[in-house]
């Protein structure tokens, strides 16, 4: 009864809200280049309420102020990540073109002017590079997942796909890598949401647990190397990632014993 009472009071909540803001950020995005800037703004209050009202606990490790205008790249355990990250930065998300049809998350992001990713168009993937150099330059965080798609976080990362990197390479801009960790439940529950598992049904099961922790890490910035190509780049960033990814996951592994 108290899971129940918790999902439609959280439920609640964000229905109520997320009208008065979804006008709020409409008014902020218009506006050409300067728009998709405020709106970046917008994203990030839009995340620290959603993290409030989910109670999710974020445990953030950085030792150096991170600079706007950076290409963030972060493991990817799904749709909850979009929320905790967009608590942290303001940044623009470059989300699958299908995520536009999900009810509800679709069209919320879609107001924060995305750059929808559709991989079948090798066009779409050239405009899609032009505009991600475009949001660097205008001084705006861009957030990609280079996994390609989600995974539970316990056993890894998948191999990085390059073609995110090349918006950097022969570039001053840096990149900004994080290892986001989701802490499993008491009951062994875990908050990532991967594989073929229904998204109705986690995201009630999420609305009912008492609290979600996650840990984030803020790897020092990247620096392209002159002469680096996309694809050294990315291995060289992977493995970064997957030695503090290692290293987190022993950490919280070790906390829950």
């Amino acid at each position: 009864m108290v899971g129940l009472m918790r999902k439609l009071w959280r439920l609640g909540v964000f229905l109520l809200w997320m009208w008065p803001f979804a006008l709020w950020s409409l008014c902020y995005a218009v506006g050409g280049r300067a728009g998709i800037r405020r709106v970046a703004y917008c994203t990030r209050k839009w995340g620290r309420f959603l993290v409030r009202d989910v109670h999710i606990k974020i445990d953030f490790l950085c030792d150096h102020k991170v600079p706007e205008g950076v290409l963030i790249v972060s493991n990817h355990l799904g749709y909850i990540d979009a929320l905790v990250h967009a608590s942290l930065f303001p940044i623009r998300f470059a989300p699958k073109a299908e995520i536009r049809h999900w009810p509800v998350l679709g069209w919320y992001l879609g107001i924060s002017r995305p750059v929808w990713i559709d991989r079948r168009s090798h066009q779409q993937s050239q405009r899609v590079l032009e505009e991600f150099r475009r949001t660097l330059h205008d001084g705006i965080s861009l957030l990609v997942y280079p996994e390609g798609t989600s995974t539970d976080g316990q056993h890894g990362m998948l191999p990085f796909k390059s073609t995110s990197f090349e918006t950097v390479v022969g570039t001053h801009y840096q990149i900004q890598p994080i290892i986001t960790r989701y802490k499993l439940g008491q009951d062994g529950w875990n908050p990532a949401w991967f594989g073929d598992q229904a998204l109705l049904p986690h995201v009630w099961t999420l609305l009912g647990r008492r609290e979600i922790r996650v840990k984030v890490v803020a790897l020092p910035l990247v620096t392209v190397h002159p002469g680096e190509n996309r694809k050294q780049l990315a291995a060289r960033v992977e493995a970064m990632m997957m030695a503090a990814g290692d290293q987190a996951l022993r950490e919280m592994s070790q906390a829950q014993e």
